[in-house]
């Protein structure tokens, strides 16, 4: 773990590194080019930073020696890669993403608490073996096969709840629901100004849920459209909630599974 995002040693062509396991990108893989100097590809793609410069995004018919845990892959055809300094601020080995195509065929478990991811190709007697199930969500999909997506409730307010490893978590609100949920006492401000504290969650009217220090703005999601997300109110969730659980996301079968730590 490096802050609230969960990583995975590796290495591309002698440079070692971590990379991010984020189901929020698509690709099974995608590299970090100003960290890995790999060359030629075709251009597919550009990007933008924060700050309005551009990247060119890339693919990669072959990318050699490439190491992902203890596992290697000499040769990993049609390979994505783009600009990701800003990555690097969170740590500067920064080599790329593992995203969604590289587990969906297999249930996931990361565990927080020891720093640890297990794929399955099993069922769920194999993952729940010696585990405590609190609750086994159902989720679906949008436009994004990579987003899991389950409805919820916070206070009176109907949610869209989107799911992602790759971030801390943050609301997305109309105005007059932000004031609705502060007035009843959901939302409440931290010392952070920028912060909110939000209780009174319910996800698919099975589990409860109370998510400190989130970000809350106006209007949708920069994702939304994306995903495919139409509803007003969306509530993205990632450490902010996962930290309190071992998860099993189980892309096969569209069932997030909750476990005692």
């Amino acid at each position: 773990m490096v802050r609230e995002f969960p990583f995975v040693e590796g290495e591309i062509a002698g440079i070692k590194g971590k990379f991010m396991l984020d189901t929020g990108m698509q690709d099974a893989l995608v590299i970090n080019d100003h960290r890995v100097p790999i060359t030629g590809g075709s251009k597919i793609g550009t990007g933008h930073f924060g700050s309005g410069q551009t990247y060119e995004v890339r693919l990669h018919s072959v990318v050699q020696n490439i190491r992902i845990g203890t596992i290697g892959y000499p040769r990993v055809t049609r390979v994505r890669s783009q600009d990701a300094r800003m990555l690097e601020k969170i740590t500067p080995d920064f080599l790329g993403w593992i995203g969604h195509g590289f587990f969906s065929s297999h249930a996931m478990k990361i565990d927080y608490q020891r720093m640890e991811v297990t794929f399955y190709e099993e069922g769920q007697e194999r993952f729940l073996a010696g585990e405590k199930l609190i609750a086994a969500l159902p989720f679906e999909t949008r436009r994004l096969p990579n987003v899991p997506l389950i409805r919820a409730r916070i206070g009176d307010v109907d949610a869209i709840v989107s799911l992602d490893t790759g971030m801390y978590g943050s609301l997305n609100i109309a105005e007059a629901e932000r004031r609705s949920l502060l007035e009843s006492g959901q939302l409440s401000p931290t010392d952070d100004p920028d912060k909110f504290d939000l209780k009174g969650v319910r996800i698919d009217d099975k589990i409860d849920a109370v998510v400190p220090g989130i970000e809350v703005e106006e209007g949708p999601s920069a994702s939304a459209a994306a995903v495919g997300i139409t509803e007003a109110t969306e509530l993205e969730l990632g450490f902010a909630f996962l930290q309190n659980f071992k998860t099993v996301w189980d892309y096969r079968h569209n069932r997030l599974y909750l476990l005692a730590r």
